[in-house]
């Protein structure tokens, strides 16, 4: 059984909105969060600050999903639970 050694509340800071803008603002206020838990130490939060607009093909919502996913590997493997 998984051992959680850190709880982490980010999930009501998602958005479901898909501008770049929402999204934006969306990834800055997780990077706040997770920057000040000390869990997280030694994850970098730089490119959540720095969404790119995108274009037709790879839009702001799946750079957000794979910064999303890099983080919940992070958390899994340092025993962090997400809310």
């Amino acid at each position: 059984m998984a051992r959680w050694d850190y709880h982490v509340k980010v999930k009501n800071l998602f958005t479901e909105k898909e501008d770049h803008a929402s999204v934006q603002k969306s990834m800055t206020d997780v990077a706040d969060v997770i920057q000040r838990e000390v869990g997280f130490a030694g994850f970098s939060v730089k490119k959540f600050r720095s969404i790119p607009e995108g274009d037709d093909t790879f839009g702001p919502v799946d750079y957000a999903n794979r910064l999303i996913d890099r983080m919940y590997d992070f958390a899994d493997s340092h025993g962090i639970w997400i809310e």
